[in-house]
């Protein structure tokens, strides 16, 4: 018998995997899910990640603290990288960034069923 983990082992898996070994990832989500309220399939997560992955080759996510409440997990995160072709409707910069977010995922029997997400640019507020 396998062992479900806990929602936020499974999140942590989830990143940890969705470039290096991507079958892995996409095994831990539902068949069909919520993204930002919109019905999906694994098939779109691979979509998005692989578009991630060519739109910024060089990108790092830092989940700088995470909380768990029931099905529920929570992230804040950095992301940097360098924005090297479209990406999310946005013409390549060539830029770096640094974006922060957060999002929360809803896992339930060991599978991502509901993403949720909001990201920004982070400012020094000078």
């Amino acid at each position: 018998m396998t062992e479900v983990k806990s929602p936020a082992a499974v999140v942590q898996a989830i990143i940890a995997n969705r470039n290096t070994n991507r079958e892995a990832a996409l095994r831990l989500i539902a068949t069909q899910t919520l993204d930002q309220g919109n019905q999906v399939t694994r098939d779109d997560w691979r979509r998005k990640w692989e578009l991630m992955q060519t739109s910024c080759p060089d990108m790092e996510v830092i989940t700088e603290h995470t909380v768990e409440n029931g099905e529920w997990v929570t992230n804040r995160y950095t992301i940097r990288g360098t924005h090297t072709s479209a990406f999310f409707g946005s013409a390549p910069t060539g830029e770096p960034f640094e974006i922060g977010g957060i999002d929360m995922v809803r896992v339930v029997d060991g599978l991502l069923v509901e993403h949720w997400a909001y990201a920004a640019p982070i400012t020094s507020g000078d």
